[in-house]
Order: structure tokens, then sequence, then C-alpha cells
């Protein structure tokens, strides 16, 4: 035991992501952005990540009751914050998020503190497709390139010749039309 008085607080990490009504302007949608942290930051939560309300078209139509009318959005400002706070903390946060007539939906997770934003991945393409000989690119290499069949019993091979490679790669394209003005 300990003999000073000290409350351990255990706060995790949530992410909050939020719509805001359309019929705001963006430097609305920014301040009631900035509303939300600060009262994120009042009840002792800290912030980890956040990315800026910006004008989103809805994957579907959502609809909420303003002043006891359904009201239809299509579109609206989409942001979230990665913050850490403690559990309890959290319900008062969305009490004052239900009652607000400017925020359409919202959604309030558990998560880690490490970046989770996911990133296309570049692609990759073989050597052996970019290996060149001394008359431009091969037939086999060409077909490496352009190939797109992943069916094992194909009943027709697409015919791919170097005038179609000039479209996938124009250096290639290049190099077979210097070689062939100097013959």
């Amino acid at each position: 035991m300990t003999d000073n008085n000290e409350t351990i607080v255990d706060n995790r990490v949530y992410e909050i992501s939020f719509i805001f009504d359309n019929k705001l302007d963006e430097g609305a949608a920014l301040k009631k952005a900035d509303t939300l942290k600060q009262s994120i930051a009042t009840l002792g939560g800290s912030f980890i990540s956040e990315e800026a309300p910006y004008m989103r078209e809805l994957a579907y139509e959502m609809i909420k009751v303003q002043n006891n009318i359904n009201v239809r959005f299509n579109e609206g400002y989409f942001g979230w914050i990665k913050f850490e706070l403690s559990g309890d903390k959290v319900k008062e946060l969305e009490k004052g998020l239900k009652v607000d007539e400017e925020v359409v939906r919202y959604l309030v997770v558990k998560t880690v503190a490490e970046n989770t934003v996911y990133t296309k991945r570049a692609p990759v393409i073989k050597a052996e497709a970019l290996a060149l000989n001394e008359d431009g690119p091969t037939d086999e290499a060409v077909a490496a390139l352009v190939n797109i069949d992943t069916t094992k019993d194909a009943d027709i091979a697409p015919a791919v010749t170097s005038e179609a490679v000039a479209e996938v790669t124009p250096e290639i394209a290049v190099e077979t039309v210097a070689s062939e003005e100097t013959k």
C-alpha cells in the first residue's frame, strides 16, 4: 500500500468518427471539430491523431430527426479523432453528442495508439519481366507485363504485341522504334 492517496486512472485509446450536418460551411465544421476536441480535453483526454472534417458524399442516405422533422442527408462533413480517455468519461462525451443537432452520426470505438491507416502497396514488377534482349522486349517479357488472365484454363489467350506494350511502358516502345529505325 502507498501512503499518498493517488488515484490510478485506467485510460484507454478510443477513436471517434463523426459526420456533421452538410448545411455547415467548412469553417463552422472545423470549429465544431475543435469544440469536440475541447470537450475531450475538458474530460481529461489526450490526443493522438486526427483528420479535419471534409465534405464527403455518403454511401447511403441517412435520416436524423431534427425539431421533430425527418431530415435526409446524402453528404456531410466526415472527420475522426483518436484520443486517450478513461472509459467512464467516454459515456459523458457521448451524452453531449447525442443531443447535438449538427452531429448527423458518430461512432466511438476502442483502438490502439499505433497508426492504423490502410495504405495501398505499390505494384510489384518482376525483374524477369523487364529483361530486354538486343532487338527489344521478348514476347515472354511483354506477356508478363500485360497478361492479366488469372485462370488456368483460359479459352482465349490475348495476342500481345510490342505495340500493346507501348501503352503500358512507353520507354520500351521508344527503344523498339529506335532500334527499328537503325535497321
